[in-house]
């Protein structure tokens, strides 16, 4: 989510693609629920593949079998369990979730307008035919016409969202992850995803031993991205990060 916010103008121009290609289809394939069910089928798909496409939560994509060939240096089977003994973490979760809470409004009113106004797709065209000419040109419009309406409401929600949180914390913190002298690789429920060393000059690496986390920091103009690796060793953890994710600041001190 952080990579989205932060990439809005981008994204944007992703979803106008899908939005046209979803316009086409629909116009040769003519209004049905077959239709409708294929439309909900692509709208899966393209979100997968935005996950997958937006790197990693650090912006540094590359991947994971490309870490995974380096030296295994630390490997973390199961953070849960550790995570579960920290008592703090729901107030680490407190603006995110609250963020989550408004895009999910959104979302909701979204479904409403998708699932209603379907119905009413081929009265916008039969109007619009007497304007157009061309080979299902008024279908095609009337489902663009409909698809924005979706894309401009989940818009103003997102917007109106991020507006009334300052800077959004984003905290990941995955399950499970293995750490190489070339990066880590966290693994999600849907993807896993690759970090390059040595991160990027603009995040920090933040200790905790007492709640046995370690933090790669991200902020950007909108979002404060947090990575946090909970583990049994939390210091062995850091060193390592700091040793091989921070080298070339280590060698600028050095010389």
């Amino acid at each position: 989510m952080s990579f989205y916010i932060e990439q809005m103008r981008k994204n944007i121009l992703i979803n106008q693609a899908y939005i046209i290609i979803y316009s086409i289809l629909a116009a040769i394939i003519g209004v049905n629920y077959l239709l409708f069910i294929l439309v909900i089928i692509f709208v899966i798909i393209s979100m997968f593949l935005q996950s997958y496409l937006s790197g990693s939560p650090l912006g540094k994509n590359v991947k994971a079998q490309e870490v995974l060939q380096g030296k295994r240096l630390y490997h973390e089977p199961e953070t849960r369990s550790i995570q579960m003994k920290d008592k703090q973490i729901m107030l680490d979760f407190q603006e995110q979730s609250r963020f989550t809470m408004y895009t999910t409004i959104g979302m909701f009113i979204g479904l409403i307008y998708f699932f209603v106004l379907f119905r009413y797709v081929p009265d916008l065209a039969n109007y619009l035919k007497l304007y157009l000419t061309g080979y299902r040109l008024d279908l095609f419009f009337a489902f663009l016409i409909y698809f924005e309406g979706y894309f401009v409401i989940t818009m103003l929600n997102t917007t109106w969202a991020v507006n009334r949180i300052k800077k959004l914390p984003m905290v990941n913190v995955p399950s499970q992850y293995t750490i190489t002298d070339k990066g880590i690789v966290i693994k999600g429920m849907i993807t896993t995803k690759g970090i390059a060393f040595p991160l990027p000059n603009e995040t920090n690496v933040n200790l905790n031993e007492e709640r046995r986390f370690v933090e790669i920091i991200k902020e950007g103009k909108r979002t404060v991205t947090k990575l946090r690796f909970y583990s049994k060793n939390p210091k062995r953890l850091y060193e390592i990060i700091k040793k091989y994710g921070k080298m070339e600041q280590q060698n600028e001190l050095n010389t």
